[in-house]
């Protein structure tokens, strides 16, 4: 079996600025092994890259991004599992909740990328990864890269708006 035990969303409580906890312990099977997020673990989100986010409704990727979370800050550094093994679960999970294969993929790529940032052991095993990576980086930053762009464009013609304001029409007859 693979996939979450638990009922969704996950239920969690901000504890900091940008720190929420988990409230009840969450269940994953990854095939032979069983996955137990504790209650308590905490999560800043940080496995959803923000150009991102928007590809992730609440009550899925939620749930995956607390299990890699999970993996990377305690399973990983403990020597449990590598970081490519954990961003696999991440992409498996993510398909275990209904999130499309391209999102999955496009998720899998983010945390493959920000693995490199964890120094030696981060980069460990992953030029195995490099060429699928790549695969997957190029047509994910040709969809994500012009979108992140025009959001601010809009963002500056939305304020300009408001600070001119909006003339009415004058009755010339």
């Amino acid at each position: 079996m693979i996939g979450f035990e638990s009922p969704f969303p996950p239920a969690v409580s901000q504890v900091g600025h940008n720190t929420w906890e988990l409230l009840h312990a969450m269940t994953y099977h990854d095939g032979d092994r069983t996955i137990v997020v504790p209650e308590k673990q905490q999560t800043d989100w940080a496995s959803v890259p923000p150009p991102l986010r928007w590809a992730l409704s609440p009550m899925t990727g939620t749930a995956a991004a607390l299990l890699h979370d999970h993996l990377w800050r305690m399973r990983v550094p403990a020597g449990e599992m590598t970081y490519p093994e954990a961003d696999r679960i991440l992409r498996e999970a993510l398909g275990s909740l209904g999130v499309d294969r391209f999102t999955c993929w496009a998720m899998w790529a983010a945390v493959r990328w920000g693995a490199l940032t964890r120094g030696p052991v981060g980069r460990r095993g992953w030029i195995r990864s490099a060429p699928a990576l790549l695969a997957i980086s190029v047509p994910v930053a040709v969809l994500t890269v012009p979108a992140v762009l025009l959001l601010p464009s809009l963002a500056i013609i939305w304020v300009c708006k408001r600070i001119v304001g909006t003339r009415k029409p004058t009755d010339t007859t």
